[in-house]
């Protein structure tokens, strides 16, 4: 069995007083869950617990059956209009060897077609977005450079290795106020309640 280091434990209690919290809420007794998603009433009380280092399968199980995105469970987020988050702020969720691991930035609500771009700004480039539908969200991933955003009259920054998410159904634009090019990856849900 693999050792669990401190940064892997907080995580473990995090997704235990997650899932315990929307159950809760959610008015779910702890049987209820086990039925709806097919994991076992004692697992699940020990992932409350905090005791439990549930496999990835078992948690998507879990935040399917609570009706919640599987980042959900492992990350939270805010209901700003922005959410930027530093690379190094990222909630890592998987480790295999060599280094290798999976992590979380943040999760969108809306529902609806998502479409992946690729963007670049040349340096003093910008663009100015029209407002989305109601409750429309894009995901950002600042792959070189620096992007600035500017939503609702404020700037926010995102550095090279930085994931932002915004609330597009307002005004918008991207500007690259540096002398380097900027790359970035947008990830674009238009909200279809």
């Amino acid at each position: 069995m693999t050792e669990v280091d401190a940064a892997g434990q907080s995580l473990i209690a995090l997704v235990g007083g997650t899932i315990k919290k929307l159950r809760t809420a959610q008015r779910v007794s702890v049987t209820d869950l086990a039925k709806r998603s097919d994991v076992s009433r004692r697992m699940l009380t020990a992932i409350e617990a905090g005791t439990a280092n549930a496999s990835l399968v078992t948690l998507d199980k879990v935040a399917r059956a609570l009706g919640v995105e599987f980042s959900a469970l492992v990350r939270s987020r805010t209901d700003n209009p922005v959410e930027v988050i530093p690379e190094d702020e990222a909630t890592v969720v998987w480790r295999g060897g060599g280094g290798s691991q999976g992590r979380v930035f943040t999760t969108t609500k809306s529902q609806g077609p998502a479409e992946m771009w690729d963007w670049t700004l040349a340096p003093g480039g910008h663009y100015d977005a029209e407002p989305d539908p109601q409750g429309s969200e894009e995901m950002l991933a600042v792959i070189r450079g620096t992007l600035s955003l500017d939503v609702d009259g404020e700037t926010y920054v995102v550095p090279a290795g930085g994931v932002a998410r915004i609330a597009t159904d307002r005004t918008y634009s991207y500007r690259n106020d540096s002398s380097d090019e900027v790359s970035f990856v947008r990830i674009v849900v238009i909200n279809t309640p």
